[in-house]
């Protein structure tokens, strides 16, 4: 007799827990929230501009606004695409509408 064929190994899709619509979407939102690289950044590159042009540059907090804002989106566009993308589904948009195929 001969012994039967070792079982294939499970998939990596199998070892994960399957996560619901709200939960999936609840760890989408963490994930898109957790991101604060490109903010803090942001803040500390306005910082450096308004200390560098403080000749030209009214003394003020719009540079760092500036500064955050920018890093902020660079954040959620950076998290959406690339950190979180492994949370989304082909059905996501980024304005929250669903497309029909």
């Amino acid at each position: 007799m001969t012994p039967p064929p070792p079982s294939p190994p499970p998939s990596p899709s199998s070892s994960s827990p399957l996560l619901t619509e709200t939960e999936r979407r609840d760890k989408l939102t963490e994930c898109l929230l957790s991101q604060y690289k490109f903010c803090a950044g942001g803040v500390v590159a306005g910082g450096a501009f308004s200390m560098a042009r403080a000749s030209t540059v009214r003394v003020g907090p719009w540079p760092l606004l500036a500064g955050g804002f920018l890093g902020t989106m660079g954040d959620f566009i950076y998290g959406y695409f690339v950190e979180c993308a492994h949370l989304r589904d082909d059905n996501d948009s980024i304005i929250g509408v669903k497309e029909k195929k």
